[in-house]
């Protein structure tokens, strides 16, 4: 199979992502504390909360800024993410193939690159909203992809399926057991991975017996099991 990619950096799309984040002002403050430099977090406060018209207003020039700069963030972004992708991303695909047992649910992908710190992902029509960070503690490019693909093959094997017990799952519970699979993308995988995925730290607990027992057996399906099998010790 031939695995096609786009990366696109889209004004309208990323103006999306930022108003996505910061449109409600409760959780637009959390969101905010993930900005890693001032100059964004400015721009995210004064959005805070804003109507389209209004909250456009404010970043159509501030993100056009970013793209007309040879030198900004996102285009070394870009420039990073063709170049890891090139090289990477087909033997990302096959090892994904490989840890889940199945076909990569789709052959062709969409990255819109954004320069907001919310990975947006869309199942149904194969896009996942691409953070431009060049800072190590978000890996290298093809690391989220990873990430966000083993969600979409979980998803359209497992969540889709009527006969799985994944499929019965409510939102918190299939959200749980999708966020902590993602320990398989470990040190095994490398240099195809450069981080290896730990999960979220508040999940910490839970990812470890998930990364034990596949350390042990290297089987998804038993992982999956395993892990609805412990998911009422983690899930009250």
């Amino acid at each position: 199979m031939k695995y096609n990619y786009k990366i696109i950096y889209d004004i309208k799309k990323d103006m999306w992502n930022w108003r996505g984040a910061v449109g409600d002002s409760f959780m637009g403050s959390a969101n905010i504390d993930n900005i890693d430099n001032e100059s964004d977090r400015n721009v995210a406060n004064q959005i805070l909360g804003l109507k389209k018209q209004s909250a456009e207003i404010i970043l159509k020039p501030y993100l056009l800024s970013k793209k007309v700069n040879a030198s900004s963030r996102l285009n070394k972004f870009m420039t990073i993410a063709e170049k890891d992708f090139r090289s990477k991303f087909t033997d990302a695909c096959l090892t994904l193939e490989q840890i889940t047992k199945r076909p990569m649910m789709s052959d062709k992908f969409t990255f819109y690159v954004t320069t907001f710190p919310r990975m947006t992902v869309f199942f149904d029509n194969c896009v996942i909203f691409m953070y431009a960070s060049t800072e190590d503690v978000w890996g290298m490019p093809i690391d989220g992809f990873l990430h966000e693909a083993l969600h979409f093959q979980f998803n359209h094997y497992w969540r889709q399926d009527h006969t799985s017990p994944v499929y019965k799952l409510n939102e918190d519970e299939f959200t749980y057991i999708k966020e902590a699979l993602v320990v398989v993308l470990d040190d095994d995988i490398k240099p195809i991975i450069t981080l290896p995925d730990k999960g979220y730290a508040a999940q910490a607990d839970y990812c470890k017996i998930m990364h034990n027992h596949w350390r042990a057996h290297h089987d998804f399906d038993k992982l999956v099991e395993f892990g609805l099998s412990k998911l009422p010790e983690f899930i009250k």
